[in-house]
């Protein structure tokens, strides 16, 4: 049974321009040797990794490149055997496809940073927000309103002591010692 497949490979870049167009086309031989249908070839170019070890002689950059193609899975095992011997391959994943191959119409280059944010609802803090909603501070006391100043409870006094008295009755925090002062 004839099965879809997606392999990435990434080589090594210090093995030359030349040579990394030699085992592109190596690889692609084979596939094919091997009565493979490769649907696509996509070359994706030097790229930063994303780590660095041992296995990877310590590179920094591979040259990567995805190959989309139609085998028998008994393939597979010879192949696997061969990239592990090839020392200018530094990684390979083989995925197995169910559906359709997807194509990508080209990556952006790696100096590009391309993000569109998702729409986001403009209120994140609660189901309701005056703010938010047009004509929305009308008849609302907001942050920036000064409360309105209570009735005084005693005789109106000139003195600026009873003013903020009044003031500290009218401030709803649930303390009464305003009333004693």
């Amino acid at each position: 049974m004839v099965k879809k497949y997606e392999l990435v490979l990434l080589i090594d870049p210090q093995i030359g321009d030349s040579y990394i167009e030699t085992t592109i086309e190596g690889y692609k031989q084979r596939l094919e040797e091997a009565n493979a249908e490769v649907s696509h070839v996509d070359p994706w170019g030097l790229r930063k990794l994303a780590y660095t070890s041992a296995a990877l002689q310590g590179r920094q950059q591979a040259f990567y490149v995805l190959f989309q193609f139609e085998a028998m899975p008994e393939l597979i095992g010879p192949l696997e055997a061969a990239m592990k011997l090839d020392e200018a391959v530094l990684r390979y994943l083989f995925i197995s496809v169910d559906g359709e191959f997807l194509r990508v119409p080209q990556l952006a280059p790696e100096n590009v940073y391309i993000y569109n944010p998702p729409e986001r609802p403009r209120d994140r803090r609660g189901p309701r927000r005056d703010r938010d909603e047009p004509g929305g501070r009308e008849g609302r006391e907001g942050r920036d309103s000064a409360p309105a100043p209570a009735p005084a409870a005693t005789a109106p006094d000139t003195d600026s002591a009873s003013d903020t008295a009044a003031v500290a009755v009218a401030v709803p925090d649930g303390d009464e010692k305003g009333d004693e002062a």
